[in-house]
């Protein structure tokens, strides 16, 4: 559940099967909800952030950094 923000209200983002045990359509991963609020702050996900070593340190995981996710909720975010 989520609200406020500037999300729209009363979505539902994918399906589950019959018992609402396994994702059927549409699976939403920590990654995605986080990358989400960050986009409704108008934070880019994709910013580097400073790094007093010098690292590539981003404010989201990387792709190369294999972590599961199915994109932004762009289905209750304003157009």
């Amino acid at each position: 559940m989520l609200a406020g923000g500037g999300f729209k209200g009363g979505q539902v983002v994918g399906a589950s099967d019959a018992n609402g045990e396994e994702v059927k359509d549409r699976p939403v991963y920590p990654v995605d909800l986080i990358g989400s609020i960050y986009t409704q702050m108008g934070i880019d996900a994709n910013t580097k952030l400073p790094n007093p070593e010098g690292l590539a340190t981003f404010v989201m995981p990387q792709p190369a950094d294999n972590i599961k996710s199915a994109g932004l909720l762009k289905e209750i975010m304003p157009a």
